[in-house]
């Protein structure tokens, strides 16, 4: 049965919302998320006193939604502190967020350089491959993405809707779609409707 659905992008909060059935498909925007702390154990050891400053300052502007004074700080961050892949991440979240992937990617690009197992960074490419028709692409970074984190939620629901959509892979949606639900506090409406869906259709298909 035909369906339309459209997944809601935000930079801090995913919310999805469902709109029923008709004849035409909507395409969904897939998950992305809000500013990356670089918080890690290994990061952690690296960030001096002054760096630390400098990116809660830079955080701080964008979680105020100031995007243009986060921006200028986080370049300066890098400029600054180019061993340290969270301001090329939240550079390439805030250029997403503007929807100029070609700069987003290059600074995820950048990420990646230096944190190799950076999952958002892989996560956003993804996205941004999906939006350029680039499928096997996205699929691969996805992929990546959850082989480094495998509890990434975001990223099992956006290979699910890859899979779904576009590669018509029903099988493999649903199993993404269940692991995306099985990461929740609680359960996820809309992404019960489509895994019901799911279900329906690949009973037919036998």
């Amino acid at each position: 049965m035909p369906y339309t659905r459209l997944l809601l992008l935000t930079l801090s909060i995913a919310l999805l919302n469902v709109l029923g059935c008709s004849s035409k498909s909507v395409v969904p925007e897939e998950v992305s998320q809000g500013a990356v702390t670089d918080k890690s154990k290994s990061t952690a050891k690296k960030l001096d006193p002054k760096a630390n400053a400098a990116f809660q300052r830079a955080l701080t502007s964008l979680q105020q939604g100031n995007t243009e004074e986060a921006l200028v700080l986080f370049q300066e961050m890098a400029s600054n502190y180019p061993t340290l892949s969270g301001s090329h991440t939240n550079i390439g979240l805030i250029h997403f967020k503007a929807n100029n992937l070609d700069l987003a990617e290059a600074s995820f690009q950048q990420a990646l350089q230096i944190k190799p197992d950076n999952a958002v960074a892989y996560n956003h490419i993804g996205i941004i491959y999906r939006n350029k028709g680039r499928f096997t692409d996205a699929k691969q970074q996805y992929l990546k993405a959850i082989e480094i984190n495998p509890d990434y939620a975001n990223a099992h629901l956006n290979l699910g809707i890859l899979y779904d959509l576009y590669l018509r892979k029903l099988s493999s949606a649903k199993q993404h779609y269940e692991k995306f639900q099985s990461l929740q506090t609680e359960e996820d409406k809309t992404v019960r409707k489509w895994i019901l869906i799911l279900k329906r259709r690949l009973k037919v298909s036998k």
